[in-house]
């Protein structure tokens, strides 16, 4: 009932006003049309076509509320995302944890090895940012280990044109930020980047943050080819009270992260009929971390993680067939005066096929094995397959396997609050999905259902009878299947405004019986959303309620909305958070942000 109460209010507030002239509205994606660099090695229009796949594109970014990836994410379709401040949170796909989902920027893995707390610390402005692709559902097959809940790509601008941006911002919890870039070059030598810095007191004791973060990327053409650097550098300082311990502790702590990340691709025409690409990529990531504030002395701990690795893909697309093999190799190294000095290799060799032609009937199959030194081998098929019953209907299936290896945090890491089990065994999942799309008249609509089932969950758990501040332990708690429905319907334009709805269901069975889950068991079980759009006067107007409830826990409404105005190279901008000023918890257990109003004005030339 309150959910349909949020959705009355939106639909009063965007339709006021309804008699005024409107601007046309914003084209859609076709379903034969879309293509993406996540979901297939082989080609760019089948994981559109096979795949439960959203694309957020720069101008969805524009648009919208968030000055960060993970407030962008938190409104992707079937996204869990646990924000404990901007500068931290956790995102997981699909009733999964936040060591499930595999993080690529430009296509190389940047997920964090020692944890997957920091997979979104990330160096890349969204103004960086050309798109973001999220798959829904194990990639296991293509990516490899963590890509067992789904793959979030975030592929960064490629510079074109001569431009210079700048925005400035500030609002709730005493926030301001400073934005700014510029990019130059010719049809030979393209150079562009990005900085930013964001400062907060946080929306309560202990959400504190400073952020600096900057992002450049230079292009140039060798033997027909594109030959691309791109590095990233972040610096964040933040208050992370009641992050990792108990509510009912008395620590306060705070962190410090900095981390550098720098790739290299020489990369073929997406046209090209044969291309081999080589890439090399750099990813060190430091995080010193003091359980007491004020007394670095009690606790601290001290890591740094390198992860250095390369891949080369050839690749052949054919009229009816693409093809695509390749090998990837990873040196993982620790340094850490907690969890130890620990190196580990990763290597794995794949192939994936895709037949058919898209728009009548198309199927793709994979395998990828890998190889860790810690655990073995594992291998990881895939098949997904697509029918068009119409030109505007399409019905698809997919299977596949997908595993989980354990961070070092996970094996490792222990503290007066956490326990690490070195112990531990991998996870090891299957899922399988059918789905139906439609594409009428410019509304698109989906269905998709899923079954996945998962051996050997790994999870932080303790006793149901245990005190509040007795420690966590992580363990292969049990055996757990997840079922899930995803129903969309967007760009549906009614009397002069476009609508998205969108609702996730989730239920699941568990072994695990006697314990309290920290986040494995307690997924978003149902979360619904509404989105409206309309520009009125050349203003532009964006709303969107979210109800959800979470597995255990009350649920919640929330409410946001941005206002925004052009003016010739400049666009004013308003953005409203949690408008109905909703209590609820975070997935420390503590007060999520309250209602927040910020304001800016970015510049474009």
């Amino acid at each position: 009932m309150r959910f349909g109460l949020v959705a009355s209010a939106a639909t009063c507030a965007v339709l006021h006003g309804a008699a005024l002239d409107v601007q046309a509205q914003r084209p859609a994606y076709t379903l034969d049309t879309l293509r993406v660099t996540v979901g297939s090695r082989a080609s760019a229009e089948l994981p559109a076509a096979t795949r439960a796949v959203e694309v957020i594109r720069a101008e969805d970014l524009a648009r919208q509320p968030g000055v960060s990836v993970q407030n962008v994410l938190s409104r992707a379709f079937g996204a869990d995302v646990s924000t404990r401040s901007p500068a931290q949170a956790d995102i997981a796909l699909r009733g999964g944890t936040y060591e499930q989902v595999l993080v690529l920027v430009d296509g190389v893995r940047v997920s964090d090895t020692q944890t997957g707390h920091f997979d979104l610390s990330l160096a890349v402005p969204l103004q960086e940012i050309e798109r973001i692709e999220v798959l829904r559902g194990p990639a296991s097959a293509l990516y490899g280990a963590d890509a067992l809940g789904g793959v979030i790509n975030i592929v960064t601008r490629r510079h074109a044109d001569s431009r210079m941006h700048a925005q400035v911002e500030a609002g709730s919890f005493e926030t301001m930020a400073a934005v700014a870039g510029a990019e130059a070059g010719g049809s030979r030598v393209r150079v562009g980047g990005t900085g930013e810095y964001r400062r907060s007191d946080g929306h309560r004791p202990g959400t504190d943050y400073r952020i600096a973060a900057g992002h450049l990327a230079v292009e140039t053409i060798v033997r027909d080819r594109s030959l691309r650097a791109t590095i990233g550098f972040a610096d964040r300082d933040f208050g992370a009270a009641k992050f990792y311990t108990a509510p009912e502790s008395a620590f306060d702590e705070f962190e410090h992260t900095q981390l550098l990340n720098v790739q290299l691709a020489w990369e073929a025409p997406q046209a090209a009929r044969f291309a081999i690409v080589p890439r090399v990529s750099v990813r060190r990531h430091d995080d010193d971390f003091v359980l007491r504030r004020d007394d670095p002395d009690f606790y601290q701990n001290v890591h740094r993680t390198w992860q250095v690795g390369s891949e080369v893909i050839a690749r052949y697309s054919g009229n009816a067939a693409s093809v695509a093999v390749g090998v990837e190799g990873y040196r993982d190294i620790l340094r850490s005066s907690s969890l130890g000095n620990r190196e580990e290799s990763r290597a794995a060799v794949f192939a994936e096929g895709g037949f058919g032609s898209v728009g009548s009937a198309v199927a793709t199959a994979g395998v990828r094995v890998d190889w860790h030194s810690a655990y073995g081998s594992f291998v990881a098929p895939s098949l997904a397959a697509a029918k068009w019953l119409s030109p505007a209907v399409r019905v698809r299936a997919s299977a596949s396997r997908a595993f989980r290896a354990p961070t070092w945090t996970d094996r490792y890491y222990s503290d007066p609050a956490n326990i690490g089990n070195a112990d531990l065994e991998p996870e090891q999942a299957w899922e399988g999905e059918i789905g139906l799309d439609i594409d009428i008249a410019g509304v698109r609509g989906e269905v998709s259902g899923f079954v996945r089932r998962t051996e050997s969950l790994i999870d932080w758990a303790r006793p149901e009878t245990s005190e509040p501040t007795e420690p966590w332990h992580i363990m292969n708690v049990a055996e757990a299947t997840f079922r899930g429905i995803e129903l969309a319907v967007g760009n549906i334009d009614l009397l002069g405004t476009t609508w998205t709805l969108r609702f996730a269901g989730i239920d699941f069975d568990s072994e695990a019986t006697g314990y309290i889950s920290k986040y494995a068991l307690r997924p978003l079980t149902r979360h619904a959303s509404i989105e409206a759009e309309r520009s009125i006067a050349g203003i532009d107007f964006f709303l969107r309620g979210a109800y959800a409830r979470r597995a255990g826990e009350s649920d919640y409404t929330i409410v946001d909305a941005r206002v925004s105005r052009r003016f010739g190279s400049m666009r004013a901008f308003v953005d409203f958070g949690n408008i109905l000023d909703e209590r609820y918890l975070d997935v420390s257990r503590m007060t999520a942000a309250r209602r927040s109003v910020h304001a800016g004005i970015s510049w474009n030339r």
